[in-house]
């Protein structure tokens, strides 16, 4: 509204112009808000879906690490400290944070390989 009043100082327009102009924008904001609370809106229900997922270690956990899944990278680890090597197969039990807590799987995932990153 500030902006609103020294753009009046320089620029001659009735002064009805200055709180029609705010009516506006406050009308803008409450007709956008449902669809645009969702992309703030942080909640950990976002990253439920993960919950079953099966992914590939990147990085070995020890019992932190790093694993892929569906082309994403996440910082996992073991709820019981267990070592599981890169390339293994894990399977996602809970959300901790932005941290995924996982189950080793048994063996290798076929067919994929361990991506080259530089972590």
């Amino acid at each position: 509204m500030l902006v609103l009043i020294l753009i009046r100082q320089l620029l001659p327009y009735p002064w009805w112009v200055i709180p029609l102009l705010f009516l506006l924008w406050v009308i803008k904001d409450a007709l956008l808000f449902p669809f645009v609370w969702p992309a703030y809106d942080v909640g950990a229900e976002n990253r439920q879906p993960l919950i079953g997922s099966k992914g590939m270690v990147v990085r070995a956990l020890s019992p932190q690490g790093y694993i892929q899944i569906r082309g994403e990278l996440w910082r996992a680890e073991t709820e019981k400290g267990d070592w599981v090597p890169e390339g293994n197969a894990v399977r996602v039990e809970k959300v901790k944070g932005l941290t995924l807590v996982v189950e080793p799987g048994h063996g290798r995932l076929p067919s994929q390989e361990i991506p080259q990153s530089g972590l």
